[in-house]
């Protein structure tokens, strides 16, 4: 009897340890699915490898890119950088920071990009072609830098571009005729370049091309641009809305993401553990638990309470009816 009570108690405690090790098993692939929204099928984060490349090709004097780093899974946390609600990157803000360099192609690799902000730095060479698969980008503002060559024509691609801004570069060549291809233009400015040609038909609210003399002429100023280019908050405050964030710090969405990972980790650990706690104490209860057999008429065994008399089990249960609690 003692043996069969050692081997229940060896099975029940295998049983749930067995238990413990699948539910951290499934606390784990919780935590991993979350984190792992844009891991690629070879389970690398494209993202971090685009976000990478662009870094490399950009001399950074006062290291604000520092934390970017290959080795990392997720670049949410990384300065400069915003997610989505869903975990990808949205926002590249990069304004003002002496970012000098080329701008990488890889930058049309961070498909879920709404906005790009790299005005006011010193970046150089042309303008990726690559951006122009960025279907989801409504803001592109590249003004104040050193960027040269001609505006690439896939830029008409960005159906849903509000806000584009690439004055104060080098660029030369014709506006692309793409460019009538955008109906949600809301401001368009390609004012101070060296740009040359017709004109396409451009539905922008705001649009200014003064500064190119090439198309302009050197006394024209007051009619080279369908309405003239007033103050606007950049970026604009309905823009901010839709977006919801801030280049000066990390966004609400890369908040709440992180805080959604930590919750359903700890909703799960929290589960884990009153599992292993309900489990610990019905083992505990079980094992210190008086366990009577109804034994039949070939198996009597004797009952021992120390120096006393020493009972048969039948004997006991006769004595007791059966063990009724009403006859005490």
């Amino acid at each position: 009897m003692e043996a069969h009570h050692i081997m229940e108690r060896r099975s029940f405690s295998t049983m749930m340890v067995r238990f413990v090790v699948l539910l951290l098993l499934a606390m784990v692939v919780v935590v991993v699915v979350v984190s792992s929204a844009s891991l690629s099928p070879s389970g690398i984060n494209y993202e971090v490898v685009a976000l990478a490349a662009i870094k490399n090709e950009l001399n950074d004097p006062y290291n604000v890119l520092e934390n970017w780093d290959i080795n990392s899974v997720d670049p949410c946390s990384w300065r400069m950088v915003t997610c989505s609600a869903d975990g990808y990157v949205s926002v590249l803000g990069l304004p003002s920071q002496s970012l000098s360099g080329n701008l990488s192609p890889a930058i049309g690799n961070l498909t879920s990009l709404q906005s790009v902000l790299l005005q006011s730095n010193a970046i150089s060479g042309p303008i990726p072609i690559h951006i122009g698969k960025l279907e989801k980008l409504q803001t592109l503002d590249l003004s104040s830098n050193q960027f040269s060559g001609s505006i690439p024509s896939s830029l008409g691609n960005l159906r849903n571009l509000n806000y584009l801004r690439l004055n104060k570069n080098r660029l030369s060549g014709p506006c692309p005729d793409s460019f009538s291809n955008i109906d949600g233009l809301t401001l368009l400015d390609l004012s101070y370049n060296n740009l040359s040609g017709s004109l396409p038909k451009i539905s922008a609210r705001t649009f200014n091309i003064v500064g190119n003399p090439l198309i302009c002429g050197p006394s024209s100023v007051n009619d080279c641009s369908n309405v003239s280019l007033g103050p606007v908050s950049y970026p604009p405050d309905d823009l901010k809305g839709s977006l919801g964030f801030s280049v000066a710090a990390q966004p609400g969405v890369v908040r709440r993401r992180h805080v959604a990972i930590a919750l359903g980790a700890s909703v799960v650990f929290v589960v884990l553990m009153v599992f292993v706690v309900g489990l610990f104490l019905l083992w505990h209860r079980r094992q210190n638990q008086q366990i009577f057999f109804d034994v039949n008429d070939q198996y009597d065994p004797e009952v021992r309470f120390g120096h006393l008399k020493r009972f048969s089990f039948k004997e006991l249960r006769v004595a007791t009816n059966h063990f009724n609690s009403k006859i005490f």
